[in-house]
C-alpha cells in the first residue's frame, strides 16, 4: 500500500480509539449503566416495602419477576446498539464497503519482476475509497447517528423525554421501513448498503470524469425538479391566497346580513294594547280594549293595520263582534282616528320565551281588565 493509505487507515483507527476512550472507561456511566442504577434502586425499595409487609409474597415475586425481565431487556437492547454502532465508526464502515471491491494483495519482494495488471479505474491507489468516503450515502449512518446521539448525551431539548427504548423503538421501525427483513443492525458489512448519492456508482461509469459529468447532470436533474416542486407550491400557495381573498370579499359583503334563524332569535317577543283615549268605548281608568302577544309582532301587525278597500282589521272586527248594532263606519272611524285609538308595542328580548310572554300578557290582562278579551285569567 501507498503511504497515504496506510496513514488514512491509521486515522479511522485512531478515531475509534478515542471514541472507545471518550464514552467506555470506568468514569464515564452512559444510559445503559444509568437505567441499571435505576433498576437497582426500585428492586431495593420493592424488597424494603416486603421486609415491613407493606407488600405481600405474591406480590413482590411478580414484581422481581419483571425487574429481572427488564434488566434482560436493557442489557440486550444495550448489546445490539453497542454492536450496531459504537463499535464501528462510520468512516471504518465505509472502508470495509470499499475492500470488497478490491483485491488484498500480499507483499512481494521489490527483486522480483513485476507486471503490468489491467485494473478499472477507480480500482487505481485508494480512489474507490476516497469516493466512499465523499459520495456513498450509505444509509445505515443514520441510525448510528440515532444510538449516537444517545450514547454521547447530544439530543436536543425536545428529544429529552426519549430513553433507551425510544431510541431503539425508532430505529427498529425506520430500519424495518428501508431494509430487508433478513438484514439486521448487527449485520457488520450490510453488503446491500449500494446506494449513491444521486444513484450515480463509479462502477458504472467509463471513468472519472464520465463519473463527474453523471453526478453534475444528475445534481442539476434534482435542482430542476425541486425547483418544479416550489413552483407548483407557491402557485397553489397563490391561488390559495386568491380564493382566501375572495372569500373574504364574499364575507365582508355579507356582513349585514344574518341566516333566517338566526334572525328569528334575535328579533326580540312583544306584548302589546289598544288604548281607547276618550274612553268612549271602555269606560274604566285604564280605557284599554285589547291585550295581545306575539312572537313576531312585525308579522301580526298586519292583521291590524288600516285597509283601503275598507275591510274591517281584526281590532275592528272584534268591536263589531262586542257592539254588533253599532255602525261600520264608526267603528273603522274611531279605530282609524289618530286622537281617540292608540297602540302600544313592549319588546324584549325576555319575550323570546312562549312561556314568559304569556304569563306577561295574563299579569297585564288582570290589572287593566281590556274590554275585548275572552280569556278568563285566574289569579295566581
Amino acid at each position: 500500500m501507498k503511504r497515504n493509505e496506510i496513514d488514512a487507515i491509521r486515522n479511522v483507527a485512531f478515531d475509534i480509539d478515542s471514541y472507545d476512550l471518550k464514552h467506555y472507561n470506568d468514569e464515564t456511566k452512559g444510559g445503559w449503566e444509568k437505567a441499571q442504577e435505576d433498576l437497582d434502586k426500585l428492586y431495593e425499595q420493592v424488597s424494603d416495602l416486603h421486609e415491613n409487609k407493606t407488600l405481600s409474597y405474591d406480590s413482590y415475586a411478580d414484581l422481581h419477576a419483571f425487574i429481572a425481565n427488564l434488566r434482560c431487556g436493557v442489557d440486550s437492547i444495550e448489546h445490539k446498539g453497542v454492536q450496531s454502532s459504537l463499535i464501528r465508526s462510520k468512516h471504518l464502515h465505509n472502508f470495509l464497503q470499499a475492500a470488497r471491491n478490491r483485491k488484498i494483495n500480499n507483499y512481494h519482494n521489490s527483486d522480483v519482476d513485476h507486471v503490468e495488471v489491467r485494473l478499472p479505474w477507480y480500482l487505481v491507489g485508494n480512489l474507490i475509497e476516497q469516493l466512499y468516503l465523499k459520495y456513498h450515502k450509505t444509509e445505515i449512518h443514520k441510525y448510528y447517528d440515532l444510538f449516537n446521539k444517545y450514547f454521547t448525551d447530544d439530543k436536543e431539548d425536545y428529544e429529552d423525554y426519549k430513553g433507551v427504548y425510544g431510541f431503539w423503538k425508532e430505529v427498529r421501525e425506520n430500519y424495518r421501513d428501508d431494509e430487508d427483513d433478513e438484514d439486521t443492525i448487527s449485520n457488520h458489512y450490510h453488503t446491500h448498503d449500494k446506494v449513491w448519492q444521486y444513484g450515480v456508482d463509479p462502477k458504472d461509469c467509463k471513468n472519472l470524469k464520465d463519473f463527474f459529468k453523471k453526478r453534475i447532470r444528475r445534481i442539476r436533474r434534482a435542482v430542476r425538479k425541486k425547483i418544479i416542486v416550489l413552483q407548483k407550491e407557491e402557485i397553489a400557495l397563490r391561488k390559495k391566497e386568491v380564493e382566501l381573498k375572495i372569500l373574504r370579499a364574499q364575507k365582508h359583503k355579507l356582513r349585514n346580513y344574518l341566516p333566517l334563524k338566526e334572525y328569528g332569535l334575535d328579533v326580540p317577543g312583544t306584548v302589546y294594547w289598544f288604548k281607547d283615549i276618550n274612553n268612549i268605548f271602555q269606560k274604566n281608568k285604564h280605557g284599554i280594549l285589547y291585550v295581545g302577544e306575539s312572537r313576531n309582532f312585525h308579522k301580526r301587525f298586519s292583521a291590524y293595520q288600516p285597509r283601503e278597500n275598507g275591510r274591517l282589521t281584526e281590532l275592528e272586527k272584534k268591536l263589531q263582534n262586542k257592539f254588533p248594532k253599532l255602525n261600520k263606519n264608526i267603528i273603522q272611524k274611531f279605530v282609524r282616528d289618530k286622537n281617540q285609538c292608540k297602540i302600544r308595542v313592549v319588546s324584549h328580548n325576555f319575550l323570546n320565551d312562549d312561556w314568559k310572554r304569556k304569563k306577561h300578557e295574563a299579569r297585564i290582562i288582570r290589572r287593566v281588565k281590556p274590554l275585548l278579551n275572552r280569556e278568563n285569567i285566574k289569579n295566581d
